[in-house]
């Protein structure tokens, strides 16, 4: 047999065996960009709690959002005018609360090496207060403030992410909304996510098992012997 077959057979059991470690990793817990119209079963407060935000978080688009001097006039997936993203808006004198916004996602399994990913925007009508306060919080097994900004203006789209504890529990993940009311402000959130972090996707198989491994290695084995 020449070296160029054994090269071929050589490249389609690696190129099978990378096929298949893609399949049995797992999907993302949520993934969100808004473009299926929906709000992605998030909520208007936190679960389980019958506290009320003073003003609720909507589906909109650029073309269509109510005070275009303040709000995003593209959303962050597309960066168009077009596409969807949840908004949030405070007139100026408006009824203040220490929950003047909340947006939760739905309750879901925490597991290892997982990573919270989220694209938000804040302006506000005048930029001198940095009155406008945006957390994200976490709620379930334990409970903690997991990221802070305070700012009247970032200055257009930005994006971060949180790498969560490596638990197995359930727990709700939530944005939470202060704003000064000497201020109009708006708020916009768009490619929520929760999913592996990058740093583990490339190394690690989610869902891995020793008896994963053995069964990639005896697939190999059998395909050697049947090539």
């Amino acid at each position: 047999m020449t070296a160029s077959f054994y090269c071929h057979k050589m490249l389609l059991i690696f190129s099978f065996v990378l096929f298949y470690s893609i399949q049995v990793r797992s999907t993302s817990v949520l993934s969100c960009n808004f473009e299926d119209g929906t709000m992605c079963e998030m909520q208007n407060s936190l679960w389980f709690d019958p506290e009320r935000p003073v003003h609720n978080f909507t589906l909109t688009t650029g073309e269509n959002v109510p005070d275009k001097s303040l709000a995003p006039m593209t959303d962050h997936t597309y960066n168009t005018s077009s596409g969807h993203f949840a908004y949030w808006h405070q007139p100026l004198g408006s009824p203040h609360t220490d929950r003047d916004g909340c947006l939760s996602i739905p309750i879901f399994e925490l597991h290892e090496h997982l990573c919270f990913n989220f694209a938000y925007y804040i302006k506000s009508m005048n930029s001198i207060r940095n009155g406008t306060v945006l957390t994200v919080s976490i709620k379930g097994c334990y409970s903690s403030t997991l990221w802070v900004i305070r700012t009247d203006d970032t200055l257009g789209w930005k994006t971060d992410r949180i790498q969560l504890l490596d638990l197995t529990c359930n727990v709700t993940i939530w944005f939470n909304i202060m704003a000064d009311i000497k201020n109009s402000v708006s708020v916009a959130l768009d490619d929520i996510t929760i999913d592996t972090c990058p740093r583990y996707t490339t190394t690690t198989i989610s869902g891995y098992s020793p008896s994963l491994a053995i069964n990639i290695y005896l697939l190999m084995i059998i395909l050697i012997i049947i090539l």
